[in-house]
């Protein structure tokens, strides 16, 4: 097993896989200092994004979302929906903004299998 799939250590993950790198057409930047790395994350109806990793905790404040959103591993497998946005989408209402608390993501893709565009704010914690 590479050391993408090392949980332990994401300073470990391979830069160029970062989410902002590999996937940028869903990741912009739009504030960062040495503590904090606000995203503004998009994913239309139907789209797939490229592989990529989260190396730091964060919180995602999504204002639009529905599912189905299917995450998949680096080899293709499709995860089961125990991370921790499929958790909290699970349990949420569809009132008001989701919010979910993200640990560090490993290496993979996520697909927007819902009819709606999947649209928030992820607020990374720089350790």
């Amino acid at each position: 097993m590479s050391h993408e799939h090392n949980n332990s250590d994401p300073s470990t993950w391979d830069p160029a896989l970062d989410a902002v790198a590999a996937a940028p057409a869903n990741h912009r930047v739009i504030f960062e200092n040495d503590r904090l790395r606000v995203l503004e994350v998009t994913l239309e109806p139907g789209e797939e994004e490229p592989l990529h990793h989260h190396r730091w905790p964060s919180i995602f404040v999504f204002d639009q979302v529905q599912g189905p959103i299917h995450d998949f591993a680096p080899d293709g497998t499709q995860l089961p929906p125990n991370r921790d946005v499929m958790q909290a989408l699970a349990k949420w209402n569809g009132q008001g903004c989701l919010v979910a608390e993200m640990a560090p993501q490993p290496l993979g893709r996520v697909l927007n299998a819902s009819s709606r565009t999947v649209h928030g704010i992820r607020v990374e914690m720089k350790s």
